[in-house]
């Protein structure tokens, strides 16, 4: 069964964003440094999921520090990529290259090329563990959405790397663009494309950005005091009928929702 592992987030400034996310998350970070020494790592436990800050350690040449500071450059801070290990990450892999996917591989790990992933870097394979998990937060990872020009190519392309069709697609409730959600346990992968003549967050996301990673879900079980703890760490939060964010410029580049997921 794919799940969602954890989501690597890239910055440049892991002090800064660590307030942030420790308010959501409602949890200190475990603090480490990748094998190869070449970034700073801050991991927000989430249950089973995670949630990780990644600074490089100066500029590296190689190593996870290399490819952090070169999405830096390319794209600034946000989702580096998103760990969707299965039961078989090389029979996944084989098939996507069937499929026609750009797969590799590069320090340990099996990874899917955004160019095939709707500009998502896809892990394959489990994150590496530091010794045992330190405490829980008490916030919910819920759902990763992905914003994408062409849904039903979209579904085909994820249904092999998650090994599943997606549970339900069609419009979404808010009547702004279409959906399709993949129910992985507790938590979900969600594609979202524009409406044609329809305005909308999606359909402005693409245009300016292309697509990829839209939103991370990390629902709050206390709204209110969720609210509180993030506003008293200086971040603004935004509200869009009818869910609340984080607005992406004090995260890191990642909007996240901290409302839970509208259900078809």
């Amino acid at each position: 069964m794919t799940k969602i592992d954890h989501v690597p987030i890239g910055t440049l400034d892991i002090e800064a964003a660590i307030p942030v996310y420790r308010a959501v998350c409602g949890v200190e970070p475990g603090r480490y440094t990748s094998a190869d020494g070449t970034t700073k790592l801050a991991r927000f436990f989430l249950g089973e999921a995670m949630v990780e800050l990644m600074e490089p350690i100066g500029q590296p040449k190689e190593g996870m520090g290399a490819t952090v500071v070169r999405r830096l450059g390319k794209a600034g801070p946000g989702v580096h990529l998103v760990c969707l290990p299965g039961d078989d990450p090389a029979a996944t892999a084989e098939a996507l290259a069937a499929h026609g996917a750009r797969v590799f591989e590069q320090d340990g790990h099996r990874y899917v090329h955004p160019r095939s992933a709707n500009g998502v870097l896809i892990q394959l394979t489990p994150r590496l563990e530091f010794g045992p998990p330190p405490t829980s937060g008490d916030a919910h990872f819920d759902h990763v959405a992905v914003a994408v020009k062409d849904l039903d190519q979209a579904c085909e392309r994820w249904a092999v790397i998650l090994g599943t069709p997606p549970d339900m697609k069609g419009p979404h409730p808010l009547g702004t663009f279409d959906a399709a959600r993949f129910l992985l346990c507790d938590r979900m992968i969600e594609l979202v494309a524009p409406r044609p003549g329809v305005e909308s967050a999606v359909a402005q996301r693409i245009g300016s950005a292309g697509e990829g990673v839209i939103v991370i879900a990390i629902v709050a079980p206390d709204l209110e005091r969720t609210l509180e703890r993030v506003k008293a760490a200086g971040t603004r939060v935004v509200w869009r009928e009818p869910h609340w964010f984080v607005h992406p410029k004090d995260a890191a580049g990642v909007l996240i929702q901290l409302t839970p997921r509208v259900e078809h």
